[in-house]
């Protein structure tokens, strides 16, 4: 899917902060794909990014740690425009609304329009107001986070579209092995460790499918401010010769080939990129009832259901797949199907830059399918 070269844009994308979590994900496979594609691309990240592609090495990188600190973000922002200045972009794309104080203000310095990319839910009195002159738009991940955006601020519709994220699925070559008799079953889960992950129920109902299914193993791929106390609860739930917890991970894929079902287990959920993954690699899924994933995994079709907080229910789902491998394959299956027709990261990528080529022509944005 190549662009024609007489339509390459120049793009300055924020990417903020580049975690092991689904909305860095999501900016570095875009920006993979424009670099592939032959844009211009400049990229403004609060810290190096770790193992730069070679295909990146000839990407104008800045790096801005004090971008967003109060004291020194005036003075930071004023160089870094500087630095722009030389070569300006023919847009902003705002990864991640962290850094949309600081996007905002460089398109007004450099006389810019933006767009700006909403992976999750406001927090509690928190608002978002856009720069009414130069923001062409907002990026949403899914219906549920739109839906929320246009509740609690001032945006019109017109100026929301939903864009999911996208993933590329691996060939069928790379798939593992699920739920086969080889290996004792692995049920696992993978982002940042967050209170709102719900990854507390995930050990107690770990604790619960453990006294049916002594030999399964429990796998926590991420890192966070939580790991200390879910460490702490394994032992207190005497799991913790059955669950491994893996901080220092360059990327989720080698978690997630070693993963028999995948659990998210969040509170509310934006989307789920990781989630995402997981389907691409026909695991069965098993997911909270909240926010995004309604848009992923039909209940008994492409995945299971849970209420958020229910570790019993989930427990009870775990139960099931591991006594109906046949059916958890199938599960597995279709996940694989559904994210190769509706999630595919050419579509993500390709959706994106016709929003890009709208945006630096001025044109309205399309109203979502509904």
């Amino acid at each position: 899917m190549q662009s024609d070269p007489q339509e390459r844009l120049d793009l300055l994308l924020l990417l903020g902060s580049v975690q092991l979590r689904g909305s860095s994900s999501r900016a570095l496979s875009l920006t993979d794909s424009l670099i592939a594609q032959k844009f211009r691309v400049q990229l403004v990240c609060l810290e190096p990014i770790r193992d730069v592609p070679e295909s990146w090495k000839k990407v104008d990188i800045h790096v801005s740690p004090y971008l967003n600190v109060s004291g020194c973000r005036w003075l930071t922002r004023t160089c870094l425009a500087a630095d722009l200045q030389a070569a300006p972009p023919m847009l902003i794309d705002i990864q991640h609304r962290s850094m949309h104080a600081a996007g905002s203000w460089l398109a007004r310095r450099l006389k810019c329009p933006y767009m700006v990319t909403i992976h999750d839910y406001l927090r509690d009195r928190e608002r978002f107001v856009i720069d009414p002159e130069w923001c062409r738009g907002v990026i949403a991940v899914s219906e549920s986070v739109r839906s929320e955006l246009l509740e609690r601020t001032q945006l019109r519709e017109d100026q929301v579209i939903v864009i999911p994220s996208g993933v590329l699925p691996p060939l069928e070559s790379d798939l593992s092995n699920i739920l086969g008799e080889d290996h004792d079953p692995v049920i696992g889960t993978a982002g940042p460790l967050e209170a709102g992950k719900g990854l507390k129920h995930f050990l107690k109902a770990a604790s619960l499918v453990l006294k049916s299914h002594p030999r399964a193993l429990f796998l926590i791929a991420g890192s966070g401010p939580e790991e200390r106390i879910l460490r702490r609860m394994a032992e207190d739930l005497q799991i913790s010769h059955a669950v491994s917890i893996l901080p220092n991970l360059l990327d989720f894929d080698s978690a997630l080939r070693a993963m028999d079902l995948f659990v998210l287990p969040s509170l509310k959920q934006g989307l789920g990129s990781i989630m995402l993954e997981a389907m691409a690699r026909s695991l069965p899924v098993i997911a909270s009832e909240s926010g995004g994933v309604f848009s992923v995994v039909s209940d008994g079709q492409t995945g299971l259901l849970v209420p958020p907080s229910d570790e019993t229910a989930l427990a009870e789902r775990i139960r099931f797949l591991l006594a109906n491998p046949t059916q958890a394959q199938a599960l597995g299956r279709a996940a694989r199907q559904r994210v190769i027709e509706h999630f595919h990261l050419d579509s993500m990528v390709a959706s994106t830059i016709d929003l890009y080529r709208q945006a630096v022509a001025g044109q309205k944005l399309p109203q979502p399918v509904r």
